[in-house]
């Protein structure tokens, strides 16, 4: 495979949340509080704990399933989930305590024995399903080699589902959920076509490596990329070495190949969440709902932030309505529920959420088409009569461009800039773009993703605090707020496939860097 680089992962035996292997079997007994603040146990739960399941390689993943103790063997249907980050919680949840409101996640909303971005036991085994976590390849204590989400993980993923499939108390019907890297994974399992994977529900989770994290537009990624595998990932032998990949492979290889998930495959029923303020998630999620071939799939586009909507009880009782409609036979009501559910953000305004839709993209959107004025700095719904050029300084300054619409407008789906631009005194340069709202005033407003008042004693008190942070320090929570779409481009990169390419959404090539000659004017488009 091109490209691949490997470093020693974080030591697992360094790590303060580190569990030694323990193989056994316990009882948590009805209202039980696992962790202080948390809600109590509704029912009691057999955990079996570090159970070792070997791959096709021979390599052995551990795994913990959580269920209910007296159930009829072969009456259980089973939710896997496959976790970089500790399936008995690992740091990343116990982060939560330590950051403003919790990242929007209250105590109160789960029992505590739930993985970080997985679903809780406690709720699941109440209603008659088993939790099965699995310590992923190469973390914490199970063999291999840790890897971003890549076609590795689906083959792992494959046999875990089988495995879980053959147990004595499963009803043979294995889904998976989870948020972010535990949705990521899900589209490259369903991409392998287990054949007892029932169904799947990947919440906001990326399934191409290459544009959702590390090289978006092409270009590097000097954060989330870098700080995951090299912090992050703890176990006992190697991680993908991303940064050097990163900077040692810009074009498109062998390597990136294998980590994007060949959606066409996936055909068992979707339920997808998606949000339009994820910077990692929301255009890969909403790739593979669009992309699949499942034939029974729903969207839901939610208004807030991927951590707080997992844990919020209508969203989980909706999850459980498509868990039951497909795991269990039940002839409920989720085939009338409609594929697609909407939301529009409405920044300085109200938002609207869970509009019913028959599809997305929107069958009946139109075009809209603005062209940029350098001039007066404006958006003219007509070709200026004057050409222009506007410059700004590219280590610190910015250009923008204003409209006015004469009436009310929504924007839904993907939207495109298309420049001709040049970098003076240099061969390349990246693009960041930014559509935001303004207020009369011209201050760009925000929409509030993360509800600080959600099972607060005093709810306004505590938006209200928030709001008043941020408004004296805007780094104060700043991924609590969101002032709009975003895309990238580093113009050596701007090469497109016209025939995988729609109106609105270029499909960049990455098959060689592009550089740009002294004075040279080229086209770019921005997404």
């Amino acid at each position: 495979m091109d490209g691949t680089s490997f470093v020693p992962a974080s030591p697992v035996h360094e790590n303060p949340f580190y569990v030694k292997l323990n193989p056994t079997t316990k009882t948590f007994r009805k209202g039980t509080i696992i962790k202080d603040g948390h809600l109590p146990l509704q029912c009691d739960i057999l955990l079996e704990q570090d159970i070792g399941v070997r791959m096709r390689d021979g390599a052995r993943l551990y795994v913990d399933v959580y269920r209910p103790p007296r159930a009829k063997p072969g009456n259980v249907p089973a939710i896997f989930v496959s976790t970089p980050f500790g399936k008995q919680g690992g740091p990343n949840r116990y982060n939560f305590d330590r950051r403003e409101w919790r990242c929007g996640v209250p105590r109160q909303s789960a029992s505590g024995l739930e993985v970080f971005e997985g679903p809780d036991p406690a709720y699941w085994c109440f209603h008659g399903y088993a939790v099965v976590c699995a310590d992923m390849r190469g973390t914490w204590n199970s063999d291999g080699n840790a890897m971003l989400p890549c076609v590795e993980q689906g083959q792992d993923g494959y046999d875990l589902v089988e495995w879980i499939a053959g147990r004595e108390w499963c009803n043979g019907l294995v889904s998976m959920t989870g948020n972010s890297f535990l949705a990521a994974t899900q589209w490259f399992v369903g991409a392998e076509q287990p054949p007892h994977l029932t169904c799947l529900a990947p919440w906001e989770g990326l399934n191409v490596l290459y544009n959702g994290v590390v090289r978006r537009g092409g270009i590097p990624d000097a954060g989330f990329g870098q700080g995951l595998p090299r912090g992050d990932l703890s176990g006992k032998n190697l991680v993908e070495d991303v940064v050097t990949i990163r900077e040692s492979n810009p074009a498109w290889n062998s390597y990136w190949n294998s980590h994007r998930a060949d959606l066409k495959r996936i055909q068992v029923p979707l339920y997808v969440v998606a949000s339009w303020t994820s910077p990692l998630h929301g255009r890969g999620t909403l790739k593979g709902f669009v992309e699949s071939s499942s034939e029974e799939k729903w969207l839901r586009l939610h208004n807030s932030h991927e951590w707080p909507d997992l844990y919020q009880p209508q969203n989980v009782e909706s999850l459980r309505s498509f868990f039951d409609h497909y795991m269990k036979g039940v002839n409920n009501d989720w085939l009338f529920t409609p594929r697609v559910r909407l939301s529009i953000l409405n920044s300085g305004g109200l938002d609207i959420v869970n509009r019913p839709e028959t599809s997305y993209p929107l069958s009946r959107q139109t075009s809209w088409r603005l062209f940029l004025d350098a001039g007066s700095n404006s958006l003219q719904t007509e070709t200026p009569d004057k050409a222009g050029k506007s410059v700004y300084d590219a280590i610190n300054g910015s250009v923008s461009f204003s409209y006015q619409f004469p009436s009310r407008m929504e924007f839904v789906g993907p939207s495109k800039l298309h420049l001709f631009v040049e970098a003076e005194g240099s061969d390349d340069m990246d693009l960041f773009v930014t559509l935001g709202k303004c207020s009369t005033s011209g201050e760009v407003q925000k929409s509030i993703v993360i509800d600080a008042g959600w099972l607060a004693d005093d709810p306004d008190a505590e938006r209200e605090a928030l709001a008043a942070a941020n408004g004296r320090d805007p780094t104060f929570c700043s991924g609590y707020f969101n002032t709009g779409p975003r895309g990238s481009l580093r113009v050596s990169h701007r090469a497109i496939d016209d025939t995988q390419s729609t109106q609105f959404q270029p499909f960049y090539t990455h098959s060689k860097e592009e550089h740009l000659q002294p004075g040279e004017v080229v086209p770019a488009s921005v997404s």
